[in-house]
């Protein structure tokens, strides 16, 4: 229908829901009844939230961000932005595969980007943040 519709390109996207759009609305209200369940102590380093591309800095602000992340667009680039601006000067990625550290560095200017997937990644990573402190 995309492309019957003038569009260039259309990429199907291998993903478990329509996460970050209105299509997830009708899940809100659950994930709200989780979420006010569960404790959220206040962090001890900010938390970015890719909804606002904002710093966070009580459990309260970040519970809010987690659901209002199921609905509203990812501010990807500000947020890295931001987070750079801020000062932070490297970006570790936990799990398997790379694209948000690819993503990192394409929107950002300095940042090293590193990431951990099994222990000798994680050997890696220590040594470029120590590099780095």
């Amino acid at each position: 229908l995309l492309l019957a519709a003038g569009a260039k390109r259309v990429v199907p996207l291998a993903v478990s829901a329509p996460f970050h759009c209105a299509l997830m609305e009708p899940v809100v209200a659950r994930m709200k009844e989780v979420l006010d369940a569960t404790d959220f102590r206040d962090p001890t380093v900010p938390i970015y939230s890719n909804v606002d591309a904002a710093p966070h800095h009580t459990g309260a602000a970040c519970k809010a961000g987690l659901l209002s992340q199921l609905t509203m667009p990812v501010r990807w680039s500000e947020s890295v932005q931001r987070i750079e601006a801020d000062g932070v000067t490297c970006a570790v990625e936990l799990g398997p595969g790379r694209v948000l550290s690819g993503l990192v560095r394409r929107s950002t200017k300095s940042m090293t980007c590193t990431n951990v997937d099994d222990p000798a990644s994680l050997e890696r990573a220590l040594s470029v943040v120590e590099k780095l402190t």
